[in-house]
């Protein structure tokens, strides 16, 4: 999937981008790109039953299409390439807005973490579960970019937590919902950090009615996008 696909924000800018925007009495969080160096409760939409069973494994860099993430995209929605973005989401049926439209699910990391993982600077902090995790990634088709991480922030002037979406064995259909600017961007990403079952929470909401054949989007910010990149 091209990087483009998941929204990511200057981690300095969160803030200023988000700090006035509220919904339904909960904070709208950005995503946060860890480097411009290039480095949920789970969703009520069920996983099938074949995403319980091990997927075969593929070759290295050959990303399998049973995965996980593939699989719990539910019966109302397509995943379909689009011109300019690689896989996006299509939805075949009507979405009335406020309706929520699914769960941003994956590795929830700290701050600590996500930085020896992804911060070029901090990899020789790496331990040994790092180095295991990479590895696991590769052998098993999977990026190592830090492209799909979503800050949660926290109470107190804690450390954020991160949802790391990359994986697509360990993560949602969300993970394939591109960038549309307004008035275009038909969803809304909202968060809180601690849902009922005392896990961060990461979903979308239908911002308008969206009709049939559209492709669910959402608006990725200004501090996503890099010098000399187009922005549509």
């Amino acid at each position: 999937m091209m990087r483009v696909a998941i929204v990511l924000f200057a981690l300095s800018a969160w803030q200023n981008h988000f700090g006035s925007l509220r919904c339904q009495g909960f904070q709208l969080q950005p995503f946060s790109h860890v480097s411009h160096d290039r480095v949920v409760e789970r969703n009520m939409i069920g996983v099938s039953s074949e995403s319980d069973q091990e997927a075969p494994l593929a070759q290295e860099g050959e990303v399998p299409t049973n995965t996980p993430a593939r699989q719990s995209l539910p019966d109302h929605l397509e995943l379909r390439p689009i011109p300019g973005k690689g896989l996006g989401v299509i939805t075949k049926v009507p979405i009335a807005c406020h309706s929520v439209v699914g769960d941003y699910v994956g590795e929830v990391i700290t701050t600590q973490v996500k930085d020896r993982r992804y911060l070029d600077v901090q990899k020789h902090l790496r331990d040994a579960h790092d180095v295991e995790w990479e590895t696991s990634r590769i052998e098993r088709g999977q990026t190592v970019s830090g492209d799909y991480l979503y800050g949660v922030t926290m109470p107190g002037g804690a450390d954020p937590i991160y949802i790391d979406a990359e994986d697509e064995y360990e993560s949602l259909w969300t993970r394939f919902l591109n960038h549309a600017s307004p008035p275009d961007n038909n969803v809304n990403p909202k968060s809180i950090h601690e849902s009922y079952d005392g896990k961060p929470r990461v979903w979308f909401v239908a911002n308008r009615d969206i009709q049939v054949g559209e492709e669910l989007c959402f608006d990725y910010g200004d501090d996503y996008w890099l010098p000399g990149e187009s922005v549509y």
